[in-house]
């Protein structure tokens, strides 16, 4: 019988790399120290603090990482991402809830992105000595897309991609729209509402999902009443609205939203008082939205003001689409020029730039989207070649 050889053990090591370790003061320097507070703890903590101060919390919403980035370069303390932005700058749809129900859960990675990566480059570009803060987002869930089992998986997204809170309205997710659309020229028509009880389920999925994730997630319960009415009912209103408060707030949530469409005090008050006549410490929302006249109404001397709302127990205050209609000014004063005068437009807009106090943040490109960082990373990877 044939005997096989026993081949002789390896002498031979590891292969080894040269310079297979890199500097690690310069890696350091790539990343900013990563946020330690949970999202949604840190919006619950601001709003808290808000309130203590008798004071409020207001942002605008984001629609991609360009605008959350901004947001958080300029100190904002907390983002919102608005379903109308969504629906309008990604997929030129009116809100009238026919984007995917996961496309706000991309948009929330999106905004995350947008925020780590300001809150990196600024890390490197101070070389370490300034750390932005990372603003928590609460965002869109409409209606729930559905019933309460739709809610319960989309809210477990949401919270899955970090997000700090979220707010569900009383519409009927088949006949759901903006909440300002009985604002819009003649098409004017009330909002279809769900019945109470269906919206309390949803609402109870929301606090399921929160559960489930083991995420105490912020909960904002929106409320459409005001304007809205149920299927072959008359219009709801303000008590219809206060009626609605009472329920979400002996549920636990966190804020109360009534969606108001004029500009006056009068309906907040009235519902302010309403629910805190049984809810004293709760926690409303109020939606600064660009489809009210606010303007018109600091001409007429009769403009109310942040604290006043404040005052009545709005606490977290926000402008559904600030940034949609901020942005849309300039990008079509900048590109009608453009249009017309070509290079000259571009000249301008680099004097304008220039000459300003306060230069935009955008105005060094390069330096806005973190190049210098990846820059030297190419370099510490090539070995310095």
């Amino acid at each position: 019988m044939a005997t096989v050889a026993t081949p002789a053990p390896s002498t031979a090591g590891r292969p080894r790399t040269a310079d297979s370790t890199y500097p690690a003061d310069q890696l350091a320097k790539l990343f900013a120290p990563p946020e330690r507070e949970e999202p949604a703890l840190k919006l619950r903590r601001l709003l808290h603090e808000a309130r203590a101060k008798k004071s409020y919390l207001h942002t605008a919403g984001a629609y991609d990482a360009f605008t959350a980035a901004i947001m958080t370069r300029l100190g904002f303390k907390a983002l919102y991402g608005s379903g109308w932005q969504l629906a309008a700058t990604k997929s030129m749809f009116p809100d009238i809830g026919v984007y995917a129900s996961h496309d706000m859960v991309k948009l929330v990675h999106e905004m995350w992105m947008g925020i780590e990566g300001a809150r990196n480059t600024h890390w490197y570009d101070t070389d370490g000595k300034e750390l932005l803060d990372a603003p928590p987002a609460f965002v869109d869930m409409e209606a729930g897309f559905g019933g309460p089992t739709q809610t319960f998986t989309l809210a477990v997204e949401l919270i899955r991609a970090r997000a700090a809170g979220v707010h569900l309205e009383n519409q009927d997710p088949t006949n759901r729209t903006c909440g300002h659309i009985v604002n819009v020229g003649k098409q004017k028509r009330s909002k279809v509402l769900v019945p109470r009880k269906d919206w309390l389920s949803k609402l109870k999925a929301i606090k399921a999902a929160a559960q489930a994730t083991g995420v105490d997630v912020v909960i904002i319960a929106r409320t459409d009443s005001i304007d809205g009415a149920l299927p072959d009912q008359e219009p709801g209103g303000v008590t219809m609205a206060i009626e609605d408060a009472w329920e979400a707030a002996e549920l636990g949530v966190d804020v109360i939203w009534p969606e108001f469409n004029n500009v006056e005090l009068e309906q907040p008050q009235e519902f302010a008082e309403g629910v805190r006549k049984y809810y004293p410490d709760q926690m409303l929302g109020f939606n600064l939205s660009p489809s009210l006249y606010f303007g018109k109404a600091k001409k007429a001397g009769t403009l109310i003001s942040n604290q006043q709302l404040a005052d009545l127990g709005f606490i977290l205050q926000f402008s559904t689409l600030f940034n949609f209609r901020t942005a849309g000014m300039a990008l079509e004063r900048g590109l009608r020029k453009f249009k017309d005068e070509g290079l000259v437009a571009l000249a301008d807009m680099q004097i304008e730039e220039d000459d300003s106090a306060a230069p935009p943040i955008t105005k060094m490109h390069q330096k806005f989207a973190g190049m210098n960082r990846w820059l030297i990373l190419e370099q510490v990877l090539s070995g310095g070649a």
